[in-house]
């Protein structure tokens, strides 16, 4: 065999085992999670059409976690929720699809659609119910909270003696779809936190958005506070603003969890509306798996706000869960709502007392 054929046997054998390398080191590095939570509910009510009683399924989130490379990850979150507008009364959503790229330290670029990160809650907690420390979210994120946002997000963490974190993001905003977005003026937000303990984290946020023609797109978290026929919704552009104060603590024995935010809607019509939400939620950990908890829910809406619509009002609930373990819990919860008379701040209704029963799990 001469020289040269030996040579590039060689050089083969040297370039195989250097590809086999680099799949192996990849295949150590390339992880991929699949998680499912879901969560079924019972609930007792009374009005004044009598007694109602029910069970219910919840929304079913199937969660992927995969690393691409030591730097590069993916989240992606679908969920299958009720819908009555479709023909199984169930539809699903992408709610997160996204890639993070780690470049120096905890410094990260993050490209597609994520939860704005605007509060504690939208930061930290997915769909999945089985880690929210109540059955529902706070009220606001059914009127004020940009829930999603697709874009390109800058993102540090754990930065300092503090843990000092932030999130600068550019991207679609509150009128746009998944797909589309139908201004050339993107939405902008920005957050800082500090993680001063164990367990607590201290949070400030800023969001910037100029709906066009104040038709919220379906993941926005926006609704009117009253039901309007589309032909007489304001049809004008919405300057819309939402500035947000967090502070949760998550102790051994005490849970707490305060949202505040800020909102002011700006038309040509109405002017400037000016509008509030305060959220707290408190629990003791008795024991390591019981927890009694209380919940205060308010918000209110200017008179002269014509994007969601005037609205004052309060939600008190007491609750208690039980942890059969990190991927199963039980949550029962007594809660009673009042709406209120804007101008004289009159009570005006009030619903309940309710009873919810939660059972919600992770596989």
């Amino acid at each position: 065999m001469s020289n040269k054929r030996h040579f590039l046997i060689c050089i083969a054998l040297w370039g195989w085992l250097i590809v086999l390398s680099i799949y192996e080191a990849q295949a150590q590095v390339r992880q991929t999670q699949f998680n499912g939570f879901g969560h079924l509910e019972f609930y007792w009510d009374k009005d004044e059409e009598g007694r109602h009683a029910s069970f219910a399924m919840g929304e079913h989130d199937f969660f992927v976690n995969s690393s691409l490379s030591d730097k590069i990850t993916f989240i992606g979150e679908y969920v299958i929720r009720f819908n009555g507008k479709s023909a199984t009364n169930y539809l699903p959503s992408i709610e997160r699809s996204l890639v993070k790229f780690n470049y120096v330290n905890n410094h990260s670029i993050i490209a597609g659609k994520v939860h704005t990160p605007v509060n504690y809650w939208n930061d930290v907690y997915h769909h999945g119910r089985v880690f929210f420390p109540v059955i529902d979210r706070p009220m606001s994120f059914s009127y004020f909270v940009p829930l999603h946002t697709l874009g390109l997000q800058f993102q540090g963490q754990n930065l300092g003696r503090l843990n000092f974190g932030y999130d600068f993001m550019v991207g679609n905003g509150i009128s746009s779809t998944d797909v589309y977005h139908d201004s050339v003026v993107p939405s902008l937000t920005g957050s800082v936190h500090i993680r001063p303990k164990e367990g607590m984290r201290i949070g400030l946020s800023y969001y910037w958005d100029d709906l066009h023609d104040n038709v919220p797109g379906v993941h926005s978290g926006h609704n009117t506070s009253i039901v309007i026929p589309d032909a007489q919704k304001f049809q004008g552009p919405v300057k819309f603003r939402l500035a947000s104060f967090s502070f949760a603590s998550f102790r051994d024995k005490f849970e707490f969890l305060n949202e505040t935010g800020f909102n002011t809607s700006i038309t040509d019509s109405t002017g400037t509306a000016r509008n509030f939400s305060q959220y707290v939620y408190a629990g003791l950990n008795v024991t390591e798996k019981s927890t009694p908890y209380f919940v205060f829910d308010y918000i209110d809406v200017a008179d002269n706000d014509i994007h969601v619509y005037p609205l004052e009002k309060l939600k008190v609930a007491l609750g208690y869960r039980y942890s059969f373990n990190y991927l199963l819990n039980l949550k029962v919860q007594l809660e009673k709502t009042w709406e209120f008379e804007h101008f004289g701040h009159e009570h005006k209704a009030s619903y309940g007392p309710f009873l919810r029963v939660q059972l919600a799990y992770g596989f």
